[in-house]
């Protein structure tokens, strides 16, 4: 068994282990997840300082100052009109008044039997603070049964299509508040909480089903109150609920209508004010001026302390601010409906790709190359957290990645052999499929020994890609649109069995019948390049809507012989094909721009086609360091609107041109000037201009190049 089949079982082996284990995790694997993304928080640290929301605290101070909890509800009355004209936006309570006061003045009357004075009925005085000003009250549910049939009203719809809307809990009672107070309130939301199997709060739930309603929470209902919106739609689907919607809002949730809390920091994030200093005028207004209230407790004795990703003592209320801040900034992070298909996604495709690439990297690359996908794996991980808001398995993704690089490097130590993976490695991104196939039953000595060819060779380039490169300006960018510009054109000479040569900056080398014999190697040359030209106006689009720019590039092809072979250094060498009909292939290149065509052949090369295209000749030119003329011809492509009479026209000025009959030459092509302006004729307008205006300039119709 090759080390190919071996990996591929393993690589199977690996995706269904971690499949299963994927799909029945223990609680502890869970735990372990958790904690894993619990130390992307703590790299993340603290988030900028909220504005949004104010905590009106019972803290030691007030204590101190007001006495011992519970206060006389005269005195939260008070505080409710001071936070009123301070312009609070919202205010909730994150207390349930579920008893009458004891202490108010009216209920002597029941002592005394005196009912001749109204005495003060503290209830009455904070039911009235209530119905002045914007108070969303809070109630809890409780899994105890109660005797009380009131229930919490909303003025609002809650509008779900899955009536079968579930909890993690089941709820038989509610504690809420009395009626007088609860009757005054704008609104009012549970304040329950949910921890996880190890006390900590990761998640709050936003919705509770109780006797076949669907109630919000506290910070739900505040922010829900302040957006005026009547209705609220749940939308849900086979797996549960997914989102809560109103107003500008639309909020993530898991199954269970809980969101997972973006949490912003440790206890103290948000900003404290004691109702001591409330109370005695000693605060700021503009802390709450247009500012969502809540009014809490981070008194010892008396707060609801839970633990968070940052800190392991945080006050409830806090946790309520963090939830409100969610919702307003935006910024959630959730598990998304179908996450185990992602989840699943993700430990296939980190199995797969690291068992490729520690398969095809040297063995003392292992090491380095394990670490930086590491280092990949949690950056990645860590973006889509914080820059998507995507909640995706930590845990088993890593240890699958472990496992991989284990089981790698163990394949490696038994079977040390990989010639048809080498084979692939080497040349894989320079021939076609069918070359490929024959040097992998052949030598590698059989593959590199030099010898002479007739060869097709190939090179294009793109026009005035300085400026294409000022123009994007960013070098991320511009290999990117290289990359999207050559990956279709390396693929269309692949697919005429072209092999790749090399890259050159912009430019592209290729040459057909080596190091294979290719028949007809010329037509599938030159149908490779028009095919190339042609691909070009669609790869344009994409480019110009993206990075603003539009590519021309020319072609130039010849036909001729060449050392074909392995060359380079004892310690890197590389298979390629070198010659002076290489270096002519690159100057017919060079010269497609100055007479504007796109692609531009030898005669060399016409000889050699087979077929039909349409083809006109340019010119007669001795290149740089070649002492006889070539004839060369243009190609014309479906890119060009040009008629055949035209193209009869045009060779008749040519023929006049050669014939040196100038003043012939230069009305014609003057005339294709004025009808179809182009490159050529006015190149062509410009010769006949010299000799005409120079008449003792000797006459000759070969160009002579004096410039590679």
């Amino acid at each position: 068994m090759n080390s190919f089949i071996l990996k591929s079982l393993l690589t199977t082996a690996l995706i269904l282990s971690f499949t299963l284990l994927y799909l029945f995790s223990p609680k502890t694997l869970i735990s372990f997840d958790n904690k894993v993304r619990d130390s992307f928080f703590a790299i993340r640290g603290e988030l900028p300082k909220s504005d949004s929301v104010v905590i009106v605290d019972i803290d030691e101070k007030a204590l101190k100052q007001l006495g011992q909890w519970p206060w006389s509800r005269d005195i939260f009355a008070d505080l409710i009109y001071k936070i009123k004209d301070a312009k609070a936006k919202v205010i909730g309570l994150d207390i349930v008044f579920a008893e009458e006061d004891r202490t108010s003045p009216h209920k002597l009357k029941s002592y005394s039997g005196d009912s001749s004075q109204k005495l003060a009925n503290y209830d009455e005085m904070l039911a009235n603070s209530f119905a002045s000003t914007s108070v969303v009250g809070g109630y809890v549910f409780t899994e105890e049964s109660s005797d009380s049939t009131a229930v919490p009203i909303i003025p609002a719809k809650f509008i779900s299509k899955d009536e079968s809307i579930s909890n993690s809990k089941e709820y038989s009672g509610v504690v809420i508040n009395i009626p007088i107070l609860q009757n005054a309130l704008s609104s009012s939301g549970f304040f329950n909480n949910n921890p996880d199997e190890g006390g900590m709060i990761r998640n709050m739930p936003l919705l509770i089903p109780y006797k076949g309603v669907i109630y919000p929470s506290l910070a739900l209902e505040m922010v829900r109150f302040y957006s005026k919106s009547k209705e609220v739609a749940v939308h849900s689907s086979d797996m549960g609920i997914e989102s809560i919607a109103f107003g500008d809002y639309k909020i993530p949730t898991d199954h269970k209508g809980e969101l997972t809390v973006n949490f912003r920091g440790a206890k103290g994030h948000f900003k404290y004010i004691s109702i001591a200093d409330i109370m005695d005028g000693s605060f700021d207004k503009s802390d709450i001026k247009d500012k969502f209230v809540l009014i809490g407790t981070s008194a010892m004795g008396l707060v609801d302390l839970r633990a968070t990703i940052f800190d392991e003592v945080m006050p409830e209320v806090e946790i309520h601010a963090n939830v409100i801040d969610n919702i307003l900034q935006g910024d959630f992070i959730k598990k998304p409906t179908n996450q185990d298909i992602y989840n699943i996604l993700i430990i296939v495709l980190i199995i797969t790709l690291s068992m490729v690439i520690f398969s095809i990297i040297k063995s003392w690359t292992i090491i380095p190359v394990a670490m930086t996908l590491f280092y990949l794996f949690f950056e990645i991980f860590y973006y889509i957290l914080f820059e998507y808001g995507v909640i995706l398995n930590l845990l088993l993704p890593l240890i699958a990645l472990l496992a991989t690089l284990f089981t790698s490097i163990s394949v490696d130590y038994i079977i040390s052999s990989k010639q048809r993976e080498e084979a692939k490695r080497m040349l894989g991104k320079k021939v076609s499929p069918a070359v490929m196939d024959y040097l992998l039953e052949h030598s590698a000595e059989e593959m590199v020994i030099s010898r002479e060819v007739e060869s097709t060779i190939f090179f294009s380039d793109i026009r005035s890609f300085t400026q294409i490169s000022e123009t994007i300006g960013s070098p991320d960018r511009l290999i990117k649109m290289l990359n999207q510009y050559m990956t279709p054109m390396v693929d269309c000479i692949m697919d005429y069995n072209g092999t790749i040569d090399k890259f050159i900056g912009d430019a592209i080398m290729a040459y057909w019948n080596a190091p294979l014999e290719i028949k007809n190697h010329a037509d599938k040359a030159l149908q490779s390049a028009i095919n190339q030209i042609e691909m070009l106006e669609e790869i344009n689009r994409d480019i110009e809507e993206e990075y603003g720019v539009k590519l021309e590039i020319g072609i130039g092809l010849h036909t001729g012989k060449v050392t074909a072979g392995d060359m380079g250094s004892e310690g890197r060498s590389d298979y390629t094909v070198i010659g002076d009909n290489v270096n002519l292939a690159s100057r017919l290149e060079g010269l497609t721009k100055q007479y504007g065509a796109d692609i531009l052949i030898s005669s060399a090369t016409y000889t050699h086609l087979k077929d039909v295209y349409h083809i006109r000749p340019i010119d007669l030119v001795e290149v740089k360091g070649k002492s006889e003329a070539i004839e060369i011809f243009e190609v014309i492509c479906n890119t060009k609107d040009i008629s055949k009479s035209e193209i009869d026209i045009y060779k008749k000025a040519i023929e006049y041109f050669r014939d040196a009959k100038i003043d012939e030459a230069y009305d014609i092509f003057a005339q294709l000037q004025n009808q179809n302006p182009c490159r050529l004729y006015d190149f062509y307008i410009q010769r006949c201009k010299s000799f005409i205006d120079n008449p003792d300039l000797e006459f000759s119709a070969i160009l002579k190049m004096t410039t590679k």
